[in-house]
């Protein structure tokens, strides 16, 4: 089963409800598969084995902040399940 995410999120979560999207997108990862959720259509990207992996963590008055950011080159293969 691939991990589902959305394509887009902003808002307040609850912390577990933070870990849970996180964890899918690690599950998504290690599978070497990252289901996206989105309006329109859902889509497949294909992970390739090495990533570039940069955090960044911010630690300011008002609120402290990570940046996570994942990339990795597109591979020819990106699967589309197609209309549900």
């Amino acid at each position: 089963m691939t991990a589902t995410v959305p394509v887009k999120f902003r808002g307040r979560a609850r912390r577990d409800a933070a870990a849970f999207y996180l964890s899918q997108i690690a599950r998504g990862v290690l599978s070497g598969e990252l289901a996206l959720d989105s309006d329109e259509h859902a889509t497949t990207l294909v992970t390739s084995e090495f990533l570039l992996l940069e955090i960044e963590v911010k630690q300011k008055k008002r609120a402290n902040s990570i940046a996570i950011k994942l990339r990795w080159p597109r591979r020819p293969l990106i699967r589309d399940p197609g209309p549900a």
